[in-house]
């Protein structure tokens, strides 16, 4: 007994074992995280050293070079890239797929132990950790407010806040942001070092052996056990202060010759924050960034903190107000139940379908419960694989609707038929879906084998494709379960006993349909009796498919789609040596312009910093938040493109206009790097890019990551001197910073926090060069100013040197304007820059971003092929024959006729997750032909001739090739259509290429196979 009678004979426990699944399924849903993007596995490891009072040369001879030529020996390395900034040095080891992330950061651990020795002293310890792209960007962002001073409001907000916030589930790292920092300072003016003999590297040292707490050991005491300890801190501020010091002009209380402070670090970063909301403007606010780990629920985790907040605010006695300005949960929830929505309004349009053609609302019934089960049945598996609920699964399960529901119809068809030959259910079930069973496993089968070439792409982009496909298969292979076994149950049991007369309405269609049956009967009659008329509509074809490659060129290309996620940001960089103070004028005016906005929220200006590799008093980062999508008529894409232009008159900055990417990659249409050995060159180079570029129509936000003209005070030591005075050049060193940037000399400890004690000269000590000059140092000759010690001149320097694969670089980008095609852009500024002479050992590489999305649309050109391919073999297994299967697959090309037309009409852009809807359509545009060529090889078995075989096979099958591919495009249409808020310009691309497809191999299909057949069929039996 096969399964099909054994579903019709057994309906109890096929019914008991499906519901089970359901159950199942329902509950596996509820468990799974939710998050917008798949979980991506790429081994990073990032090294991180400080070294205060370094410049970017100093910081990349003695820190950065060390570094990556010691990890470069590490196995598996793709891709080193190393900044070296002021005071820090970040080295980025990015690792080949199937690297284990815990052995990549514990092998650069040990490569970085190892070399410890040779690093200079005075840095702080290498900070390494793995780093997850994914995880990189905050999922939610809270500005916390309370009315205490700014020292305090910091404090709360590193300890109480940042402790509860960092105990929810999920959360990765809570990293703060503006607000000010508590610091003890010690200030000596330059004639209390003459008169005292007392440097403030020298006060350093005694203040640093003056603040010691240690354990002593253990005693003995009538037979009890007591630890001795030491206990030498410093207790108050006022203990500082009068701390008895010891000179060679007598001893003295330390407030006699220097000013002891309690007070703020010195501000380098500022956050300000702009609610048109609520009318506020906050100028040192304090922002806390969450980010999750790599596998948490982005939902979850922001519903934690949610909840958590009024506990917090609670906690501090309602000293502090906790104001989440945006967060990742909402985007996700409706991005989400968009996809959902659409995926549940293609079923019920599907549904309709059958009620159409077949005119009784028992089958929609049978197709209204047998598609959902195989969605249901999806998540259990989903949960069984840790596959999440997010966008491209569920992207996958709404694509999945249209085939899903197309093997349920084709059955249902041909069940119908047979009971209109007069067999009663249960036969009819049964001989009718016997029937199919061939034709439907080769139309699955086909639809599964197209996925699986996604699995060979590699990189970020092919494990986030890899949960699409995934969704896609296992759903399909659910739907052959119910076609075999719910379909012929149901039809069984709930289809009439009894054939009832048809309504007004049914029998209408039922005559305008026999009519279309006959038309096309008649047309493929008259075009098989010549062969003539055969080549002459495959020339046609041909001419058309001809055609529309022709206009390809027009479509834009991109490589990944850009969400609306109601995010704008704005970099800002003042000319190299701006004050923090000119760079807030500079960004109060730009806020001012931006602000006007009616489509603006919320603006969170960040001075000081634009990221982690870009941190300087003359450079800025503005977030902006858009107003809800349904209350805005305008993309963020659109709004951006008009900021630019409101503040392409802002004098005396370079300001770049971006919306951030919401899936992976960069949205910038150029990324290259220019690499070469001198810094100077490559910056010229890189300018000459810029001046060329900006003249090209279309070109948005050009830029360059280096930035010349930084001066630099240098110091040379005088070794000789330095010698002759009992001195080393580190004495010598640290006398300079501790007299300009100071030195942490302890931790004064209170309320359980520790705070810096920093020791320093007064900042109007040093007013000019010659006080530099004249910065005295003490050796055992005396006081001598350092210019005895050290040769000064000054240098033009830069922001940062970035260095990829051991070569010095300078990254160029440039975005493209909204209505320009970015693959067209991209083509004329290389262009452009083919122009330019680089010098012998200059040239120009892609950065790793634009190499990995290139890797990626490559791997998705040959998983198109290797899917045709897999598509021809699968085909003649099924058929046992090697020549049809070559006809079946020259549907694929006739359905890109309608991929291109339906582009260019809609305007859309063909980018990597529309690729993948060409990489279906392989799968489903086939089916037409299979079932075509199906039923005319049995009817030639049955001793029928080629064009009376064809003549009955598109006769008979017409109705089921029109209902599942109408059910496959209005599956789809709501997301052709664009329904929703969130995420539309990702999913809609991928909906209107497939129906485009589909439409256009359906239409063709029915005379383009039939002809080419018989052309080929007569050339045999010529030949033989």
């Amino acid at each position: 007994m096969n399964i099909v009678d054994l579903s019709i004979k057994r309906p109890v426990t096929v019914l008991m074992a499906s519901l089970a699944i359901i159950i199942f399924g329902i509950m596996a849903y509820f468990s799974l995280p939710v998050s917008l993007s798949p979980e991506t596995k790429t081994a990073i490891a990032t090294v991180t050293t400080v070294y205060a009072g370094a410049g970017p040369q100093i910081v990349e001879a003695q820190l950065s070079k060390p570094i990556e030529d010691q990890v470069s020996s590490i196995s598996d390395v793709d891709n080193i890239t190393s900044y070296s900034m002021d005071n820090v040095s970040m080295v980025i080891i990015m690792f080949k797929d199937g690297k284990d992330e815990n052995l990549a950061v514990q092998e650069v651990k040990d490569k970085v132990d190892a070399i410890m020795g040779e690093l200079p002293e005075g840095i702080q310890k290498p900070s390494i950790s793995k780093m997850d792209v994914a995880a990189s960007t905050p999922i939610m962002r809270i500005i916390m407010e309370g009315d205490m001073a700014p020292a305090e409001l910091y404090d709360i907000a590193t300890t109480t806040v940042r402790d509860r916030i960092s105990q929810a589930a999920g959360v990765g790292s809570v990293e703060i942001s503006g607000g000010r920092k508590r610091e003890i300072r010690v200030e000596f003016e330059k004639s209390a070092v003459f008169e005292r003999f007392l440097p403030p590297a020298m006060a350093a040292g005694i203040l640093a052996q003056a603040n010691v707490e240690l354990p002593g050991g253990n005693i003995m005491v009538d037979g009890q056990d007591i630890p001795v300890r030491f206990k030498g801190e410093f207790t108050s501020v006022e203990e500082i202060e009068n701390l008895d010091v010891e000179t060679a002009a007598g001893t003295f209380k330390l407030r006699q010759f220097a000013d002891v402070s309690d007070t703020e670090t010195v501000i380098r970063e500022r956050t300000i924050l702009v609610d048109k909301t609520r009318s506020l403007r906050s100028e040192d606010a304090v922002l806390l960034s969450i980010q999750k780990n790599p596998s948490a629920n982005t939902v979850g985790v922001v519903d934690a903190i949610t909840k958590q907040i009024p506990e917090i605010e609670k906690a501090a006695g309602g000293r502090i107000h906790l104001e989440v300005l945006s967060e990742d949960a909402g985007f996700i929830r409706s991005s989400v139940n968009d996809t959902l929505s659409s995926l549940i309004l293609g079923i019920i349009l599907t549904s309709l379908v059958l009620l159409l053609f077949l005119h009784d609302w028992r089958a929609t019934i049978i197709t209204a419960i047998a598609m959902p089960f195989s969605i249901i049945a999806t998540f259990l598996v989903m949960q069984w694989m840790h596959i999440s609920v997010n966008l491209l699964s569920l992207l996958g399960l709404s694509c999945a609707v249209g085939t899903l529901v197309a093997n349920s119809v084709v059955v249902q068809e041909n069940i119908f038929r047979y009971r209109q030959q007069g067999l009663d259910r249960s036969k009819a079930a049964s001989v009718g879906t016997a029937e199919m069973v061939m034709a439907v496993l080769a139309s699955t089968l086909t639809n599964i084998a197209v996925f699986i070439p996604l699995a060979g792409i590699g990189g970020p982009a092919g494990q986030m494709l890899i949960d699409f496909a995934y969704t896609i298969v296992i759903s399909t292979v659910f739907s052959i379960i119910v076609s075999f076994t719910i379909t012929p149950l149901l039809a069984a049991r709930l289809l009439p006993a009894t054939l009832k007369n048809k309504g007004p309405v049914n029998a209408a269609f039922e005559k305008f349909f026999h009519k279309l049956e006959s038309l096309y009967a008649s047309s493929l009659s008259a075009m098989l009796a010549k062969k003539r008329r055969c080549v002459l509509v495959v020339a046609a074809v041909f001419v058309l498919f001809a055609v529309s490659l022709a206009l390809f060129s027009r479509i834009p290309v991109g490589s990944m789609p850009a969400g609306d996620s109601g995010k704008i940001d704005i970099a800002v960089e003042l000319p190299q040596g701006s004050s923090l103070e000119m760079t807030a004028s500079l960004l109060k005016n730009i806020e001012d312009k931006v602000a006007a906005y009616s489509e603006v929220d919320t603006i969170i200006t960040n001075l000081g910093s634009l990221g982690s590799t870009n941190a300087d008093v003359s450079v800025a980062a503005m977030a902006i938040s858009l107003v809800p999508k349904a209350a805005r008529n305008r993309s963020n894409a659109d709004i951006a493109a008009a900021m630019l232009e409101t503040l392409s008159g802002v004098p005396g900055a370079e300001i770049r206009i971006t919306t951030p990417a919401e899936i992976i990659g960069t949205d910038a249409a150029v990324d290259i790097y220019i690499q070469g050995e001198d810094t100077a060159i490559l910056q010229n180079l890189a300018e000459e890019i810029k001046r060329r570029a900006a003249a090209i129509p279309g070109v948005m936000n050009p830029a360059i990551s280096a930035k010349a003209g930084k001066l630099e005070l240098i110091f040379e030591p005088n070794r000789k001197q330095i010698s002759a005075d009992g001195l080393t050049v580190m004495d010598i060193a640290m006398s300079l910073r501790a007299a300009v940037d100071g030195i942490v000399a302890a931790v004064y400890r209170e309320g359980g926090q520790e705070y810096d004690i920093r020791v320093k000269m007064k900042n109007d000590a040093l007013t000019d060069i010659e006080d530099i000059r004249n910065i005295p140092v003490v050796s055992q000759k005396g006081i001598f100013p350092l210019s005895r010690y050290a040769h000064m001149s000054f240098a033009e320097g830069y922001n940062q040197i970035m260095r990829i694969n051991k070569s010095r670089t300078v990254q160029f980008s440039a975005y493209a304007l909204p209505g320009y095609d970015a693959g067209k852009v991209n083509f004329r500024v290389m262009e452009a820059v083919g122009k330019i002479e680089f010098p012998e050992g200059y040239g120009i590489a892609q950065s790793y971003e634009a190499r990995v999305m290139e890797d990626a649309l490559m791997g998705m050109i040959i998983a198109l092929f290797t899917a045709i391919l897999l598509v021809y073999m699968l085909l003649a297994a099924v058929l046992e024959n090697l020549v049809q299967p070559i006809f079946i697959i020259t549907t694929v090309p006739l359905s890109l006729i309608g991929v291109i037309f339906a582009c260019l009409i809609t305007g859309m852009m063909l980018d990597i997750i529309s690729m993948i809807g060409i990489i279906m359509l392989v799968g489903i545009v086939v089916n037409s032909a299979i079932l075509l060529l199906d039923y005319a090889n049995q009817r030639k078995r049955e001793g029928a001739g080629n064009r009376s075989a064809f003549v009955e096979a598109g006769q008979k099958k017409l109705k089921a090739i029109l209902m599942s591919n109408i059910a496959i495009i209005l599956g789809l249409l709501p997301m052709a259509m664009g329904m929703g808020e969130s995420m539309v310009e990702v999913r809609q691309p991928m909906g209107i290429i497939i129906v485009g497809g589909v439409i256009s191999s359906t239409v063709l299909t029915l005379w383009f196979i039939p002809a080419l057949e018989n052309i080929f069929t007569r050339r045999i039996k010529r030949e033989a």
